[in-house]
């Protein structure tokens, strides 16, 4: 697990560096913890996403199992609860409870960053 600093990315947001989009490969994920929080990033169909690195069911790390891109879900390794990458949802049972996403970008020299605001924030 990489433990990255996040840094200022204009006002009011802030994004952490993870590392280069060319370094993760379709279907691959990597698990990084950002300001003491677990999250997730994965590459499908040439496109970044980052969740929560917990299944909300159990609190337990989706990055275990891995990513069926043929669904689209990460894979609770636990219980077999399913999230969607894109929007978080809870889509197989046991899980119920949709897990946070997080903004990502690619800057102009070629770094996937991910933003601190998560979907679930208040």
């Amino acid at each position: 697990m990489t433990d990255l600093a996040a840094r200022p990315a204009g006002p009011g947001a802030r994004y952490a560096r993870i590392l280069r989009a060319v370094e993760l490969q379709d279907g691959e994920l990597i698990p990084v913890e950002i300001d003491g929080r677990p999250v997730v990033l994965v590459r499908h169909a040439g496109e970044f996403f980052a969740v929560q690195n917990n299944c909300s069911h159990k609190d337990f790390p989706l990055s275990e199992a891995g990513f069926d891109a043929r669904d689209e879900v990460l894979v609770c390794a636990w219980h077999g609860g399913c999230f969607d990458v894109r929007s978080g949802a809870a889509v197989v049972l046991p899980a119920t409870e949709p897990i946070e996403t997080f903004p990502v970008r690619v800057s102009g020299d070629g770094w996937v960053e991910i933003g601190l605001t998560g979907s679930l924030a208040s």
